[in-house]
């Protein structure tokens, strides 16, 4: 019986020695892990860049109105040729110039009947007659020229011409190259950062894990556009200022 006894005292004795010596080994592998765990960090590299449009895209209409479909017709020809010799005059190309097809609307007005007392007692619609319009659009790189025409079209008004304009539209043909030196310059702008950060904390820099870039935001300059989640592209301002930044991660050494 005491030998049965003494055998599991010894047997308790090794397991508890067992569990000790694993416990230790826990403790004294999972230590180093911790103490040596990659660190990392994470920086937003930004850049600025202001530019001119080089390609502009302008848009008109004008217009008549005739009870006589003909009528209404014949005048819109006879202000085509005002419109194109206008333009010729201007040292605006033809191959610049695009005259869409003329749309045709027929117009009518609300014609009132009263009471003794002065009061709408019914109404119909009478036609007015056929309201012709006509769309022009001129694009060109040539956008100094383009603008002054556009200010300048409406003194046809003068000359019997319904014109209307509007606002030209302003695009950078080297928006693709534009973009690709913004990329590059805001990545060093982040590896700046990221070197200036872990160099002051007495550490290096280790290499690139992850770099992410930015929605473009195309603003026009010193203007009150906001950014957007999707990006932003102002078409109304010659002017412009360009906007990306691009996240990155860095392992430290």
């Amino acid at each position: 019986m005491k030998n049965i006894n003494s055998t599991w005292v010894i047997a308790i004795s090794i397991s508890f020695s067992v569990l000790i010596i694993v416990g230790f080994n826990v403790i004294k592998l999972g230590a180093p892990y911790i103490l040596h765990k990659k660190q990392n960090i994470s920086v937003k590299g930004s850049v600025s860049i202001d530019f001119t449009s080089d390609y502009i895209v302008w848009n008109g209409q004008f217009y008549n109105k005739d009870l006589d479909l003909t009528k209404s017709y014949e005048l819109m020809k006879r202000d085509k040729e005002k419109i194109s010799d206008f333009l010729i005059s201007n040292k605006i190309n033809d191959s610049l110039v695009m005259f869409k097809s003329i749309q045709m609307n027929k117009v009518y007005k609300k014609d009132y009947k009263y009471n003794g007392d002065g009061e709408i007692v019914n109404s119909e619609d009478i036609f007015d007659g056929y309201m012709l319009s006509q769309d022009i659009i001129i694009e060109s790189n040539d956008v100094v020229l383009v603008e002054r025409v556009a200010n300048e079209i409406t003194d046809l008004i003068a000359f019997n011409v319904n014109i209307s304009s509007m606002n030209p539209r302003y695009y950078y043909t080297k928006l693709s190259d534009l973009k690709i030196d913004m990329i590059r310059k805001a990545g060093e702008d982040g590896l700046l950062r990221a070197k200036t950060a872990v160099s002051s904390s007495g550490g290096s820099l280790g290499s690139l894990l992850l770099a992410d870039i930015g929605v473009f935001q195309i603003l026009g300059k010193n203007s009150n556009d906001n950014f957007s989640w999707g990006g932003t592209l102002n078409l109304l301002s010659k002017e412009k200022t360009a906007y990306v930044t691009v996240k990155q991660k860095y392992s430290i050494k």
